[in-house]
């Protein structure tokens, strides 16, 4: 049964990663609530799995012409700073205060993506 879990939230994050909605969105809390992971634990199992399904998104985006390097390598020397110092935070913080500031984000970012028109729709609703 582990098994055919394991490869259902492969499946999931791997779909839902290539989307770019970020599968960890929806597998830590499946992990945690579910299958008896830690915050911790379940966050870094998803960050070590993103890494190459991470490269395979971002391959798959520069073969359609959807992929721009330019900011990419300017956000990556302040995004790898901030994951190392997300990082640092997560393990000093209690398992159940960090599931609690898990779960408010994820709320906020739904309410955010639900009320705020985004990408092209953002650009044509500008005066």
């Amino acid at each position: 049964m582990a098994l055919l879990a394991g490869l259902a939230l492969g499946v999931l994050m791997g779909t839902l990663s290539g989307l770019g909605v970020g599968g960890g969105k929806l597998v830590v809390p499946i992990l945690v609530l579910f299958l008896g992971f830690s915050q911790q634990m379940a966050q870094g199992a998803v960050l070590l799995a993103f890494l190459p399904l991470a490269a395979v998104a971002a391959v798959q985006h520069w073969r359609q012409g959807t992929f721009d390097a330019s900011t990419a390598w300017r956000v990556l020397p302040t995004a790898a700073a901030g994951a190392a110092l997300g990082a640092t935070l997560a393990l000093r913080v209690d398992s159940s205060a960090l599931r609690v500031g898990y779960g408010l984000f994820l709320m906020a970012m739904g309410l955010y993506e639900w009320f705020t028109p985004g990408g092209e729709a953002r650009v044509k609703a500008k005066p």
